[in-house]
């Protein structure tokens, strides 16, 4: 009975809302974005038009970021992780990681370590999914300095080596997240989580190891929510989700608790396209530290990272003016520009020194001495930033070269078949021309063939020509001789008659 306000067109890469003016009018919007799946879409199709591009990213030393935003109820935990025990139902996560894991295990790589870490923020608050419930960490987010953007200290990462070890982790993080009833959702998140998976893998190039440090963090937002249609009345109560996590008691009940994560949640939301915008417009001060959530996300907006925004959505009627809302933001998050860079280094083999000449320091005063070692201290700063300068320039340069050697390789691997198939297409040529040449020779000799056996056949049609007109010539000329005799006897017998008519009379 729900009335369709939204309709997505894939081929067009379009959505279209309508809503209700009055007077019985409609007016409709138009939004586009760079891809656009329907509800006929699989899950697989979610993957390949997101992550899928992103896992060679990764693995080549970027961070990439994929989060989902949208109201409550449309979808965005499904997205992320859907249900780990159908595969066709497996949301980004599980099938990112298998990604991942096939990529490395192509024999690319000669090492390669791979941990993961799972992070709630509820009612602002920090929390390790990962970790033991009875001995969960104090986590608080610090600087890590240059580029790196916000980190979170104290959270655990867990090493895998598997697709069941993540998906099993998964599993244990879902039970663990905080959900609750809502009027229109039955099982709403009740706070943002954040998944990251931490890749390290080395392969060999000229020279040394290539090694490349990527991160792949995948966010799921809860949903926004109207107060006033997801929020019960007085005198309803709430149910939790069995598999929800025990929500701690609090003074004046469940209501109370969803009113504070409501507040919360949308806040952090509200300052989340505050900073979009913020970013769009290219104002002075983005308000990234206006909640831990846009703090975290400040490298996926604006910063180093490679970002997707998953923007779920409902066609109902009902909530038109979320899902326009919802699309306004995502279609302004597409215009902002990030500068990613990737984390990776060269190992060089061997070891390498730097040679002073030799000097005494039996003459050096105290003072002399103090100002020396200033002034070596100040130099060897100089020379650690010029050699640190130099790898990384040299790990760029030693890994474009990897780049043009492999593609040289490729050429010339390309070279050499489309040499044989020349070569085979030669001798095809070859054998078809001998063919051609036995042919004609065998065609030339039938020819002749049936010229020695047509000569002997013309003679004697000849002979049987000429027969055939002296026998004509001799049977015309009986014929004659008979017709001859037959007009005679008849002349005669006339004359009898006459002759006898004339006694008569």
């Amino acid at each position: 009975g729900t009335v369709p306000a939204a309709s997505a067109s894939s081929e067009r890469k379009e959505i279209i809302v309508a809503r209700k003016t009055g007077g019985g009018r409609q007016s409709k919007m138009s939004f586009k974005f760079d891809e656009v799946l329907s509800s006929f879409s699989t899950q697989e199709d979610v993957f390949q038009n997101t992550l899928a591009p992103l896992v060679p990213q990764v693995l080549a030393g970027y961070e990439a970021t994929a989060f989902a935003y949208g109201q409550t109820g449309t979808g965005k935990t499904y997205t992320m992780e859907g249900h780990a025990g159908v595969e066709e139902d497996r949301g980004l996560m599980p099938r990112a990681a298998a990604a991942v894991l096939d990529a490395l295990a192509k024999g690319k790589y000669t090492y390669h370590h791979i941990s993961v870490s799972y992070l709630e923020i509820y009612n602002e608050e920090l929390t390790d999914l990962l970790a033991p419930v009875q001995n969960q960490p104090k986590l608080d987010l610090l600087e890590a300095g240059g580029s790196r953007g916000v980190c979170c200290v104290g959270l655990s990462e867990i090493a895998v080596s598997s697709l069941d070890d993540i998906i099993r982790l998964v599993c244990a993080a879902q039970e663990r997240r905080r959900v609750a009833e809502t009027r229109i959702n039955a099982r709403s998140s009740r706070s943002h989580c954040i998944f990251t998976m931490k890749v390290l893998c080395r392969r060999m190039c000229p020279g040394g190891e290539h090694e490349t440090v990527g991160k792949l963090h995948l966010v799921d937002l809860a949903g926004s929510e109207c107060a006033k249609k997801a929020a019960y009345a007085a005198g309803e109560e709430p149910q939790a989700s069995p598999l929800a996590a025990p929500r701690p008691a609090q003074a004046g009940g469940a209501l109370q608790d969803l009113d504070r994560e409501r507040k919360n949640i949308n806040q952090s939301l509200l300052t989340l396209r505050r900073v979009i915008a913020a970013l769009r417009e290219k104002t002075g001060r983005v308000p990234y530290r206006d909640s831990k959530l846009t703090r975290l996300l400040q490298s996926a907006l604006g910063g180093s990272c490679k970002t997707v925004v998953i923007a779920t959505i409902s066609p109902a009627l009902a909530v038109v003016e979320e899902t326009i809302s919802t699309l306004t933001y995502a279609e302004q998050a597409a215009g902002i520009q990030n500068r990613p860079m990737a984390c990776s280094s060269l190992r060089l083999q061997g070891a390498s020194g730097i040679l002073m000449d030799g000097f005494s320091m039996g003459d050096m005063t105290p003072g002399a001495m103090g100002e020396w070692s200033a002034d070596l201290e100040m130099k060897l700063s100089y020379l650690s930033q010029e050699v640190e300068e130099a790898q990384a320039q040299l790990a760029l340069k030693r890994f474009e070269l990897q780049e043009v050697t492999e593609r040289a390789e490729s050429a010339e691997r390309s070279l050499e078949e489309k040499q044989q198939e020349v070569e085979k297409a030669k001798e095809e040529l070859e054998t078809e021309q001998a063919d051609k040449a036995r042919i004609l020779a065998g065609a030339s000799a039938l020819a002749a063939e049936l010229a020695a056996a047509a000569r002997p056949l013309v003679a004697a049609r000849e002979e049987l020509v000429a027969g055939l007109a002296k026998l004509g010539q001799t049977d015309a000329a009986a014929a004659e001789a008979n017709i001859a005799a037959l007009v005679k006897s008849q002349q005669t017998a006339l004359q009898e008659e006459l002759d006898e008519a004339r006694a008569s009379l």
